[in-house]
């Protein structure tokens, strides 16, 4: 269904929904203590918008093509302060607080009034066709305006307004945007496109993710980088972090989304069923709460947990406490269609269409105990100015600074504080690292009740290095001494000379010391010239950082890794510190296109791979976590990360696709025996700790780990057994899997060898074997039988990205079956195949199947299967000539089969 494309398209596109709305009941409610009053406003006030330095709203009035000025003062209350002319039909307002400059998007006169804050004086800028949405990156100072009538996003430069203005192509009929600072992304919603346009707020360029039918509001979780995009045809919001995406099914018609950073919840309205969803941001757990008729906007306190509701046909506002999702309902004029919080005022502003009036709901208190009394940084200077009400600041910051340090106080002495997610007691926090780019310190502040929160960000932008004034460190501009290349067995050796090193050490970083190593262009060329004609394991490139910097940053021209790609498929670039090593592959097709989208920005680019090592009270938490999860940390914690940087532009590299990347830890102290320990992957959100493909190697004082992504590796060593494993003929492979935490009991002291195996079960073994990470986006298109909330979908979703399973010809994968010897063998040699492990049977397989007298029923789509794990000894028959492929699969023969899998393919010793 086309959106309506004419004047007031919220009011049509609502209209939609009349019927629906009037069907359903009105919610309990109780009273509110808050008090409400109402200001005038100009005709038909669509939107609203705060600007949190001055205390000024801001009121886009559709039908007089004028905005209201209004200024919440301390003791005079609400208060009108001017009435100014925008162009026609002005449908949209957003505010840069920084800058104080105001800017509405005018849906009929295609143009985007801009209003400075301070006089009050007015320009146009144009835009594209039918502009309905406006959103301010603060941090760029860079605007963007959805034009639905012809598709683009209009992008206006803050600091010269209708001068260097820039129009992109996005989706079909761009409805709502969101803006995501820290990562400098855009989001504009698609509404008849049914996608989702990421913008890179760089370069410009854009890429698209699938959405559900209509999606008409979106929000960016400051915290996570998730964003929730409400879906109105289909019911539901998709949930993407910009690779990977997934479903919840909402209410009927959802219309508008917003994030509370402090609590991590997510509230959707959902205008036909006259309810709001609250999503959970850490598990994605729903629950309902009924509001009035015709939910059309949400507004979010941060500091009070309060949400609010605008319900558009029963002309009130419901309230929502967050912390007990209680409501209560307070009244406000004709058909509210907008709200906007200010939450240093503890105030929210209600514009009501049809009595061209504002409902501004006054919590009382001025100051919450949320609220901080001084904020200041050790580098730079904030902008604006700190003041109480004001959440978000900027600071700018020069190259040489890598580091800042905090300064903050609480109005009350009980108002608890976490800074980056960690507890601070306010004063002069301990130094924050700082990256090129946006480095986002969040700061959440909670009063003495629990519930009632602020969330303050600053956003500390470094500045790139300058390269040019220092053409030593540009790759491909310095000639290498005659030592910087060595050939040795194994390949080449690239000695100190073949980069240029710089050391900081932990005075001058104010955290841990650090050392850069820029390998040059040259000296890279020459290496690959001494791998030519070197046989296949013997094409690696090394290169030896020392010293014992807590964190190691190698720079590699990306310029040679593109070109080095397809002739050198075989070789690695090894990156080896006394703590371990990671070898890039050369031939990376992940890594490499994406590098190749870069184009003119290409030779100036630099991949960098960072080896940390964690330290400290990070170190000491997640060693808790371990012990609290029956596993003994041992050595070293390592953060691997790649990263791109080509002109001042950093991002972190993460599409590995199905490429296993290798990575090796040095554990301490004496070796450890393998069949006990493991590495794993820590998730710092989830405190989850997983099993990763891992070998122990140079006598067990060395773990290999082969994954497809980067984070936080560690090694862990336990000891787990079961019961009703003693004296089993399957005890000591189900043991090292159960140590290794890959396989479970079925309780904590039962095994339950003889059990059969679900479907479900084994592949979300294989999918634990591989180390892939759950994906349940897929799930509900592929599988009639499978729905996104069972608790094996995320693992039934990677395998069918994995292409490990594909279901059955009816459109069922039939979770709960209990798996054949054919159905394993399938899985298994699929699993083999993902990791690039394929057992050869070419010309062997008539052979291998003659072995057993009833290769007859072998299903016809299972038989290579069956052959290669006949071959590679994976599975054999269950007699010397009968392989039985109908038969069921127990929990112990599932157990050794995967054991087996694992050490054929070298993810385990």
């Amino acid at each position: 269904m086309k959106v309506q494309a004419k004047l007031l398209l919220r009011r049509g596109f609502t209209g939609m929904l009349i019927l629906l709305m009037l069907a359903a009941g009105w919610p309990a409610s109780s009273a509110f203590a808050a008090s409400a009053s109402s200001i005038a406003a100009g005709r038909g006030p669509h939107a609203v918008a705060v600007n949190p330095a001055t205390n000024r709203v801001y009121i886009a009035n559709a039908d007089s093509d004028s905005v209201t000025v209004l200024e919440d003062t301390v003791e005079g209350g609400v208060v009108a302060v001017a009435n100014i002319a925008a162009g026609t039909t002005p449908y949209a307002v957003a505010v840069n607080p920084l800058t104080n400059q105001i800017y509405v998007a005018n849906a009929d006169s295609d143009n985007v009034t801009v209003i400075d804050g301070a006089t009050n004086s007015t320009a146009e800028v144009g835009t594209g066709n039918l502009p309905v949405a406006i959103a301010v990156n603060t941090t760029t100072n860079k605007i963007y305006v959805a034009n639905l009538g012809d598709d683009t996003v209009t992008i206006i430069d803050g600091a010269d307004p209708g001068v260097n203005t820039v129009t992109v192509p996005v989706g079909e009929s761009p409805f709502a945007l969101a803006i995501n600072e820290a990562a400098n992304k855009i989001y504009a919603a698609n509404v008849d496109g049914d996608t989702l346009t990421v913008m890179d707020g760089a370069s410009n360029s854009v890429s698209v993710i699938p959405t559900g039918a209509g999606p008409n509001a979106l929000a960016v979780n400051p915290l996570t980088g998730n964003v929730y995009v409400a879906n109105f045809y289909s019911d539901t919001v998709t949930v993407t972090d910009g690779t990977t995406s997934s479903t919840l099914n909402v209410g009927i018609a959802p219309t508008a989304v917003e994030v509370n950073p402090a609590t991590g919840m997510i509230y959707v309205a959902n205008t036909g069923s006259n309810s709001v969803t609250i999503i959970d941001g850490a598990t994605h757990n729903l629950s309902t709460v009924p509001v009035g008729i015709g939910p059309d906007a949400l507004a979010v306190n941060t500091a009070t947990n309060q949400i609010y509701a605008a319900n558009y046909n029963s002309n009130d506002v419901t309230v929502i406490d967050g912390a007990g999702l209680a409501t209560s309902t307070i009244a406000a004029g004709r058909n509210p269609i907008a709200a906007a919080v200010n939450a240093g005022r503890n105030s929210v502003y209600v514009a009501n269409f049809n009595s061209n009036d504002i409902t501004v709901i006054a919590e009382g208190q001025q100051v919450s105990t949320a609220e901080l009394g001084a904020l200041s940084v050790s580098a730079g200077v904030l902008q604006p100015a700190f003041a109480p009400g004001i959440l978000t600041y900027s600071v700018e910051v020069g190259h040489a600074v890598s580091s800042i340090r905090v300064t903050a106080a609480a109005y009350d002495s009980a108002t608890t504080m976490l800074l980056n997610g960690q507890p601070y007691s306010g004063g002069l926090s301990s130094p924050i690292s700082l990256h090129t780019g946006n480095n986002p310190v969040i700061l959440v502040t909670t009063a003495e009740d629990g519930s009632t929160s602020k969330t303050f960000t600053v956003n500390v932008n470094r500045a790139a290095a300058p390269i040019e004034e220092n053409p030593a460190t540009t790759p491909g501009t310095t000639v290498p001494k005659p030592s910087d290349v060595i050939e040795t067995a194994s390949g080449v050796l690239l000695t100190e000379h073949a980069a240029i090193l710089s050391v900081k050490k932990a005075e001058e970083t104010g955290s841990q010391a650090e050392t850069t190593a820029m390998l040059h262009m040259d000296s890279l060329e020459k290496a690959l010239d001494m791998l030519k004609g070197k046989a296949k394991d013997a094409q690696t490139i090394r290169f030896e950082l020392s010293g014992a910097a807590a964190i190691r940053n190698v720079g590699i021209p990306a310029a040679w890794l593109v070109a080095a790609a397809d002739e050198y498929r075989n070789a690695g670039m090894e990156i080896r510190t006394e703590s371990g090593s990671y070898t890039l592959p050369v031939n990376f097709p992940t890594l490499t296109a994406q590098l190749k989208q870069l184009g003119g920005k290409l030779e100036n680019a630099t991949v960098f791979l960072t080896m940390e090592t964690i330290t400290g009270a990070a170190k000491e938490r997640i060693a808790e976590q371990a012990a609290a999860a029956g596993m003994t940390l041992i050595g070293d914690i390592m953060d691997f990360t790649l990263r791109i940087e080509a002109d001042g532009d950093s991002r972190t590299f993460t599409d590995f696709g199905r490429t296993y990347v290798s990575r090796s830890i040095m554990t301490a102290g004496s070796a450890i025996p393998a069949e006990q320990a493991t590495a794993v992957r820590f998730n710092s959100q989830t405190g989850e700790f997983t099993f990763v493909p891992s070998t122990f190697t140079l006598g067990g004082t060395e773990i290999r780990i082969l994954h497809l992504g980067n984070g936080l590796y560690a090694t862990v060593q336990s000891k787990r057994s079961f019961a009703d494993m003693q004296g089993h003929w399957a005890q000591a492979d189900v043991e090292l899997l159960a140590s290794k935490h890959i396989i479970n009991g079925r309780t904590p002291t039962g095994f339950v060898p003889e059990g059969n195996v679900t479907r479900a079960e084994f592949v979300s073994l294989i999918v634990r074997a591989l180390g892939l990470g759950a994906d349940s986006a897929v799930v509900g298109s592929e599988f009639a039988d499978v729905a996104e909330g069972d608790w094996f979908a995320g693992a039934v979703g990677a395998a069918v990205k994995a292409q490990i399973v594909s279901g059955f010809g009816d459109g069922t994968f039939r979770p709960n079956d209990t798996i054949t010897r054919e159905q394993m063998s399938v899985m298994l040699a699929k699993a083999l195949a993902f990791a690039d492990k394929s057992i050869a049977v070419t010309g062997k397989l008539l052979p291998v199947l003659a072995a057993y007298q009833d290769k007859a029923a072998i299903s016809s789509w299972a038989q290579v299967a069956v052959a290669q794990m006949t071959e590679s000894g994976i599975m054999t028959g269950k007699t010397d000539r009968q392989f039985v492929p109908q038969d069921l699969a127990t929990r112990a023969q599932a157990a050794v089969v995967i054991k087996r899998m694992l050490q054929l393919g070298g993810f385990i010793n």
